[in-house]
């Protein structure tokens, strides 16, 4: 009998991320053979069946000492139903190799597709995602079924419930935007440089932020300006919270590397991925060495940030 496959990493990413501008998910598995064939085939059928819409589907296989080590990733807009899709597939490719006959392939995808298709937004939802997009305003959907446009103090949030009842209802459009926002990675100095940016700001600040946090100080329409020091393993297992900051500040790469990463690379990417949404030069420690290799991605150019010869060692 086979041996079964093993989930090392399952994420559901809700904004961009190492991998893609877009939300997606990524799944890693220990695996005892290669089964990128049955794995993309299985993503694939399983999205049509439960109506998930799926793109940029990448399947890959590392051979290791024991074992193969098994990755996926694709976007999708339902990174949580993906995520499901995910176990269900794992679940599937198991009973097949275990020779398991008592594995029901077809409840849990009726579930799934049941779930998704309650989940599914109505029409007014979608219609004010769409303007909200032609005019630049960041749409957000929130758990209990609530939907943000603009941030913070400029910000207007609706329940779906309400659009339901009233598909017609329209937000106070020239009132809507964004709020400066300040994104910042590091380890050693990253609490640091929080506190001098909320200082030079007059913003709020959030440090060893995860995405619910930040997502609610974005919700909140007393937030006028946003520091934010993220935790790496958060960003690497949820993906950055918003699509857009205005200054971007990476701090250093020192100590040992987040759970979430799988080597060193995947660790820098985290620490760089608020740079490539930065709309002004990115401030970078010039001094670490390790934080080289994102000098010719920043796609404003870099500035040296100095913060680390005041802070506490």
């Amino acid at each position: 009998m086979a041996s079964p496959i093993i989930i090392v990493q399952l994420a559901a990413l809700h904004g961009p991320n190492i991998y893609r501008p877009q939300p997606g998910v990524v799944l890693r598995a220990s695996a005892p053979a290669d089964h990128t064939a049955r794995l993309r085939n299985a993503l694939k059928g399983g999205a049509l069946a439960i109506g998930l819409v799926i793109a940029h589907l990448h399947v890959t296989a590392q051979p290791r000492a024991n074992d193969t080590l098994l990755s996926a990733f694709f976007t999708t807009n339902e990174p949580d139903i993906g995520a499901e899709l995910c176990r269900y597939v794992v679940d599937g490719i198991n009973a097949e190799l275990t020779g398991d006959e008592t594995w029901d392939p077809d409840e849990p995808l009726l579930a799934l597709r049941d779930r998704r298709q309650a989940q599914a937004l109505p029409v007014a939802a979608l219609q004010l995602i769409a303007n909200a997009r032609q005019r630049d305003i960041p749409a957000t959907i929130l758990p209990g079924g609530h939907l943000l446009l603009g941030y913070g103090a400029r910000s207007w949030m609706v329940t779906m419930a309400d659009l339901r009842a009233t598909p017609d209802l329209q937000p106070p459009w020239s009132q809507l935007g964004r709020i400066p926002i300040i994104a910042i990675t590091g380890e050693r100095y990253r609490s640091h440089a929080v506190a001098e940016q909320a200082a030079r700001y007059q913003a709020r600040a959030i440090d060893h932020a995860e995405r619910a946090a930040v997502i609610q100080a974005l919700a909140d329409p007393s937030c006028t300006a946003l520091v934010v020091g993220f935790d790496t393993d958060s960003l690497l297992r949820e993906g950055l919270p918003f699509d857009r900051c205005d200054l971007a500040v990476i701090t250093d790469r020192a100590g040992q590397r987040p759970a979430a990463a799988l080597d060193d690379d995947e660790w820098l990417k985290a620490l760089g991925l608020p740079m490539l949404c930065s709309t002004a030069p990115t401030l970078i420690n010039l001094t670490d060495p390790a934080l080289h290799a994102l000098l010719s991605y920043a796609p404003n150019g870099v500035m040296g940030w100095g913060g680390y010869a005041t802070s506490a060692v």
